[in-house]
Order: C-alpha cells, then sequence, then structure tokens
C-alpha cells in the first residue's frame, strides 16, 4: 500500500486521483478503464450505507449525470460520474453487500468501472496526493462539513 494522507482522521491514498466535488477516487486500470469509488469524505457525509445500485453495464454515461443510486440512513442520492464514458461494470459485492462501502471504500467496496470517453484530456480534471487535500479542504469548506458533528462517521483505516 502507498503514501496515506489523512484529514479529519479520513484516510486517503496518495496514489489515487480524486473528484471532491462528487465525494469520489479514481484508479486507472490496465484495460483502459477506470474504477471509481466513493471516498472516506464521502462515507463519513452518508454514513452507513445501505444499498448502491448501479446502473447497466453498456450504457454511456455523461460526466455529471448518474451512474447509480446510493442509499443510506432513509435517502438516496444519485451517484453522479466526474467523467463521460461507457459503463463496464458495476461492482456485484457492493450491491450484495453495501457496507463494504463504509468497510473498505478503497479496495473491495469500489462502485463502478467506467472506459472514459477521452481520458488523456480528462485525466487533468482529477487531483492526487496533497492537491487532493488541498481540494478537499476547500470542498469541506463548502460543505460546511464539521467532522465532530454527531453521525459523521470517521473510518478506521486498515493498514
Amino acid at each position: 500500500m502507498s503514501e496515506i494522507l489523512t484529514l479529519h482522521g479520513l484516510p486517503f491514498p496518495a496514489e489515487l486521483l480524486y473528484a471532491p466535488a462528487h465525494n469520489l477516487w479514481l484508479r486507472e486500470e490496465p484495460d483502459g478503464s477506470v474504477t471509481l469509488g466513493l471516498s472516506a469524505y464521502g462515507c463519513a457525509l452518508y454514513g452507513e450505507i445501505f444499498a448502491f445500485t448501479a446502473k447497466r453495464a453498456g450504457l454511456h454515461i455523461e460526466a455529471g449525470r448518474s451512474f447509480g443510486v446510493i442509499e443510506f440512513a432513509k435517502a438516496a442520492s444519485s451517484a453522479r460520474s466526474p467523467l463521460a464514458g461507457m459503463l463496464v461494470e458495476g461492482n456485484p459485492r457492493v450491491q450484495e453487500q453495501p457496507a463494504l462501502i463504509n468497510r473498505d471504500c478503497y479496495g473491495e467496496g469500489w462502485l463502478v468501472r467506467i472506459r472514459p470517453d477521452d481520458w488523456p484530456a480528462t485525466r487533468a480534471d482529477f487531483v492526487s496526493g496533497e492537491q487532493a487535500l488541498a481540494a478537499l479542504v476547500e470542498q469541506m469548506r463548502l460543505d460546511n462539513f464539521d467532522p465532530q458533528a454527531p453521525g459523521v462517521q470517521a473510518l478506521q483505516w486498515k493498514s
């Protein structure tokens, strides 16, 4: 495992890319697809996740449009893609065991894989490392995030 950066006790692996406004992380895969998952910050905001339903594989997803629905604490939210591309697959394990998202958001709890329309051009839209932490600090400010608020669940990172 690479370096883990932390912010308010939340872990952020330095090698991943982040889309802070979407509360997502991204990982480039050898086959050209990109894996997306909910970041530790997203998990802290949503709390316990009860269900995730991905849209069907083969659909073209536009940037800013939904790739699935996340259900949490008597509410639901569209998971919106930070990039355009074809939905390759939803994570079947997460659909059967949504608690994986909270327990292992950067590992087995990934959400979907997308084959981006233009990854070389789109990749520059995402941040990593210290740049990601700075962007997350700004997103938390915009969200009025209080890490001490009741209901905020900090993840216990397994190192």
